[in-house]
């Protein structure tokens, strides 16, 4: 009797005759270009899971945010194509049916719901809630994306000419390496962004340093596993000292994926981060969290690039 309505079970659900359950927190969250969604889950069964149009869908639709909680079930493995140039593929397991938290989750706002990875998630608007860039603070007590953590935009006489050797850091809070092709940096008062080079790509927990010069990095002690990367001139031809604003965008035209503005530019947010002196940088205060406000960032009097 049992194996005959295993049977029927198998005939009238054959994905899910197979599947297993799954549940936790969502760590690592990365739209793929195969109109897929990857999320890497903690405890208590956690793993790499990724989702598909397929997967049957409860409230609150796919996932969307780091912090966010799934559960359901999953069965076969699935592949996520994370970069076409150079093509990275990340494994796990395809998510049958699936809820999640909700919208109450952690989420960070304007940000970009594609992670300018790809043009099968979501408007591309730029509008809450978004996948990568989005958590308050993860399960493995970092930020679980690519974030603006540093901008140096106050050159002093010892490091170098500005707007030349201005940098801006980026640091990858995720737990897997996060190509930068096809994303670009701007600012508040220029509509001209500069293109990041297409081999970019940020190690987990490692950082980037964006300059126009070859000479920045002779200016200051920059660590071995820390990129410095040189973009093609001054991002709007020099960062405004009063008040000025960086946006990081994705491959996905128009979609942020970090924003900071400082002194008397609020474009980001408002309040704004404070502005500095000469020689000082706008930074973050911990890499553990973003709330995407003014709170997370701080005057550092002696930057630290790489660090």
């Amino acid at each position: 009797m049992r194996l005959g309505i295993l049977g029927v079970c198998v005939l009238l659900f054959p994905l899910l005759a197979f599947a297993f359950p799954f549940g936790g927190q969502i760590g690592t969250i990365v739209p793929c270009y195969n109109n897929a969604i990857y999320a890497n889950l903690g405890p208590p069964i956690g793993g790499p899971y990724i989702w598909t149009p397929s997967t049957r869908t409860y409230q609150f639709g796919p996932p969307r945010a780091s912090g966010q909680w799934l559960l359901g079930l999953a069965s076969a493995p699935y592949y996520c194509v994370v970069s076409i140039d150079p093509v990275i593929v990340w494994p796990g397991t395809h998510i049958d049916m699936m809820g999640s938290s909700g919208p109450s989750s952690p989420s960070r706002p304007t940000t970009d719901t594609n992670f300018g990875l790809g043009t099968g998630l979501g408007s591309g608007s730029g509008t809450a809630p978004s996948p990568l860039p989005g958590s308050s603070t993860s399960n493995t007590g970092r930020i679980g994306n690519v974030v603006i953590s540093e901008v140096f935009h106050t050159v002093d006489s010892v490091h170098g000419t500005d707007p030349q050797n201005e940098w801006i850091e980026l640091y990858n809070g995720a737990l897997t390496p996060i190509s930068l092709a096809g994303w670009s940096l701007s600012n508040s008062s220029s509509g001209a962004a500069i293109t990041i080079p297409g081999d970019v790509i940020i190690p987990a927990g490692k950082f980037a340093i964006l300059t126009s010069s070859s000479l920045t990095k002779s200016k200051w002690s920059i660590p071995a596993d820390a990129q410095v990367i040189l973009i093609s001139s001054p991002i709007g031809g020099g960062l405004a000292r009063a008040g000025d604003a960086v946006f990081l965008k994705g491959s996905t035209k128009n979609t942020i994926v970090d924003s900071v503005s400082w002194g008397s530019n609020t474009t980001a947010f408002t309040p704004a981060a404070p502005s500095v002196q000469s020689g000082h940088s706008v930074g973050r205060k911990t890499l553990s969290q973003d709330t995407n406000t003014a709170s997370d960032w701080a005057d550092i009097v002696t930057p630290t690039p790489g660090r």
